[in-house]
């Protein structure tokens, strides 16, 4: 059975929210999650969360063995079907059998064991740190040193990590090393030889592919090598990561890389262990937000990629190319937060991607496009192992424990979503959800809420269960946060599925807040920005900072600023809890004056500009208020005000008085009643506009004295035009006609 919401079905469950309480805010709000983004903010708990942004039940994992080690490296199984598991921090080798029984099987004098492989005899090789040796182990348990590559090493840096262990159909071993990037080829009886010498630090990564070539990943600079059995070595792909982690044949060839920002080779050894983790809480979980770009590389002849190599400067996160036999490169898992440490190919053709550091277990069916299958306990998902009998184990560390997967669901798992924060106290709704529900199997939901944003004791306790898809009300007390929890339940093999879950909610009707109040210089107004720019040189500075700046432009306003004489604007931030939306009054209060005049009212933008010249000269305030009306009803608007600091409206010119010429010299007086005199110019007979400069300097106050030396006048009469601009931008003008001898 599918379910499915309705818009008619909301309009309902938003009309009875109105019904309930109309002192509430009017405009009912809808949280939704329905997207895989939103729910990996949750917490699962035996829950698959799928790319398409739907909830399943997860894989079931059942735990085999526990180790009691920090660390499981790796898996691997004989022809009996015992699993092998090589652990660290204490060097130890784990027999289980299909029950889950388990033994100390090989305990080597060494931290780590970091991979393991079994021959056609079952005969066991070990590769150890810190002393980098390979031991052989026989089926009865009998263990010896296989291989020490420090023996006849001529080199100054000994061989301190065997990384990685492969056998090829003719029962030669292969081990991958460091801190020499070395590939040494071993045969049966032990006799070794250097099969390869790559240009890295380390070979961390071994696998062999369907033409018995052996497949090489390495760090430092995050490459897949090549190597015949002849030991002609060429590069399949140089990755912009770091370390090329991991490596998977699958069936058809295709080679799939796991690469990651942070190698592991100092991060994850001897004592220093990752960090165990926690279980996180819903309100402190991270994101890990999937990046599923795609790119496609081609390779060149020569074994490199044709495109430009540009290294990482990221830091964790993880990605998994696939490799084609035709070369192509193609991007197939990427994540931000996660790292794919496991890869595993499940019958299906699913990719599996076991990574750390939040234990998650990925199932990738198609290029770009995973699904979170399950999530574990543990940190890290360090390894897998088919088993003849077709179950998938899966190995994690921190603390290291061993898992039986199978293709059936479990019986139960439950969601806690993301804690909501509403902003404000709100009443619920209520809850309904998209999904489907065959038959034998069970949705319900539970919600509960509270004031502080984690849920604690002073939470409301879990109530439902709601089963309705078609909504149900939340009978949680009025608070700022909600959070839901889904619990899926199956008889059968069958899962149900949630695609989506919603919650109604309508807040407390909030006060808006009037953040700032803006008056600006003299002669700005605020235009709509497409009605082009107007001339803004020669300004007072103030005036051209506040045109000429987009940057200056208030948060907030609608308007662009520009000149215009004689104006004074006014831009207003006022922002809202509710999301209401608001109008705007303004008022004005000249110096003196005991009531505020309304200036305009019922104003929907926070900008408002007005010719000052109807304004008397003098000190004046302005007073905003703002109005969340246009979202309630008259009995529930509420309103908040802020009054400006005093400004000064002047929209007189400065005057030019005492104009006399004594010789060569023209003296005069600029003086201005409110504003201090800004630029004072003169023109000698039409010409050019020149500077003149007050005797002391700077023109700065409301008078000042200027004296005009003419000594470079030729002889004859000549009109001298004098023009003098104050702060507020107004001009004045003055005459003198000159004779020169």
């Amino acid at each position: 059975m599918k379910y499915h919401m309705g818009w008619g079905h909301v309009g309902l469950m938003m009309i009875g929210l109105l019904m309930i309480n109309t002192s509430q805010a009017s405009t009912p709000v809808i949280w939704e999650q329905s997207s895989q983004r939103d729910f990996q903010k949750g917490d699962p708990l035996h829950i698959s969360i799928a790319s398409q942004g739907y909830l399943t039940l997860s894989p079931s994992l059942a735990s085999l063995f526990e180790t009691n080690e920090p660390l499981v490296w790796c898996l691997a199984s004989d022809s009996k079907g015992h699993l092998y598991a090589g652990t660290g921090n204490d060097g130890k080798l784990y027999q289980i059998d299909a029950n889950g029984q388990g033994r100390i099987f090989f305990d080597v004098d060494e931290l780590e064991i970091h991979s393991v492989a079994i021959d056609a005899s079952d005969h066991i090789y070990v590769s150890t740190f810190p002393d980098g040796k390979v031991y052989k182990v026989t089926p009865e348990g009998q263990s010896s040193i296989f291989f020490d590559p420090n023996e006849n090493n001529t080199s100054d840096q000994p061989v301190r990590y065997i990384w990685a262990l492969t056998i090829d159909a003719s029962g030669n071993l292969y081990a991958g090393t460091g801190e020499q990037g070395r590939i040494y080829k071993i045969d049966k009886n032990g006799r070794a030889a250097i099969l390869a010498e790559t240009e890295e630090t380390h070979v961390v990564a071994l696998a062999m592919d369907l033409e018995g070539n052996l497949i090489a990943g390495t760090e430092p600079n995050g490459r897949v090598y090549r190597i015949t059995s002849a030991g002609t070595v060429s590069v399949l792909y140089d990755s912009p990561y770091q370390e090329v982690h991991t490596l998977l044949v699958d069936a058809d060839g295709s080679i799939y890389a796991g690469a990651l920002n942070e190698p592991r080779i100092r991060r994850q050894v001897g004592s220093q262990l990752p960090p165990t983790r926690a279980s996180p809480s819903a309100s402190n979980r991270p994101s890990n937000e999937l990046d599923v770009g795609v790119i496609e590389v081609t390779a060149s002849p020569n074994g490199r990629s044709s495109a430009t190599t540009v290294r990482s400067s990221g830091s964790g996160g993880g990605i998994v190319y696939r490799i084609r036999t035709d070369g192509v490169v193609e991007e197939w898992w990427r994540s931000r937060e996660d790292t794919g440490l496991a890869l595993a190919s499940r019958e299906d053709g699913v990719l599996l991607i076991g990574t750390g550091p939040s234990g998650k277990l990925y199932a990738v069916r198609e290029r770009g496009r995973s699904t979170i299958l399950a999530q574990l306990a543990e940190a890290q998902i360090t390894a897998f192992m088919h088993t003849s009998s077709g179950r998938i184990m899966v190995a994690a560390s921190n603390l290291g424990n061993i898992y039986s997967m199978s293709r059936q669901p479990v019986r139960e798992g439950t969601f806690e979503s993301e804690v909501k924060d509403t902003q404000s106290t709100s009443l619920w709704g209520r809850i309904r959800w998209d999904g489907t529900q065959p038959d034998g199997t069970t949705v319900q939901f539970y919600v509960r809420s509270g004031n502080t944003d984690s849920p604690d004791k002073t939470w409301s306790n879990w109530t439902g269960p709601y089963t309705d898809p078609d909504g149900e009300s939340i009978s949680c007390p009025a608070t700022r946060y909600i959070q839901w929890k889904a619990v899926l339940n199956t008889r059968n093999d069958l899962s149900p599925r949630v695609s989506s879950v919603s919650i109604a909610y309508l807040t407390r009707n909030v006060a808006p807040m009037v953040n700032s109040l803006t008056v600006y210089e003299p002669g700005v107004y605020l235009r709509d920005s497409s009605n082009g720019t107007n001339g803004q040189n020669d300004l007072p500075p103030k005036i051209a900072g506040q045109i000429g700046n987009r940057a200056n432009k208030r948060q907030g306003s609608s308007g662009t600023p520009a000149y215009k004489k004689g104006f004074r604007a006014v831009a207003i931030n006022a922002t809202d809890s509710n999301q209401d939306m608001l109008s705007y009054a303004i008022y004005f209060l000249g110096e003196g004056e005991t009531q505020w005049k309304l200036l305009k009212d019922d104003l929907h933008n926070p900008s408002y500009s007005w010719d000052s010249e109807t304004f008397p000269d003098g000190m004046y305030t302005v007073k905003v208020t703002v109005s969340d009306a246009p979202s309630n009803p008259p009995d529930q608007t509420l309103r908040s005000e802020m009054i400006s600091e005093p400004f000064l409206v002047d929209n007189t010119a400065p005057r030019i008085a005492d104009i006399k010429m004594n010789r060569l010299t023209l003296s005069f007086t600029v003086q201005d009643v409110a504003s201090p005199v800004f630029k004072v110019e003169y023109a000698i007979d039409g010409g050019d506009w020149l500077v003149v400069y007050p005797t002391d300097g700077v023109a700065d106050s409301r008078e000042e004295t200027f004296n005009l030396a003419l000594t470079h006048l030729n002889a004859g009469e000549h009109t001298i035009a004098i023009r003098a601009r104050d702060t507020s931008n107004n001009i004045g003008t003055g005459k003198q006609v000159v004779m020169v001898q």
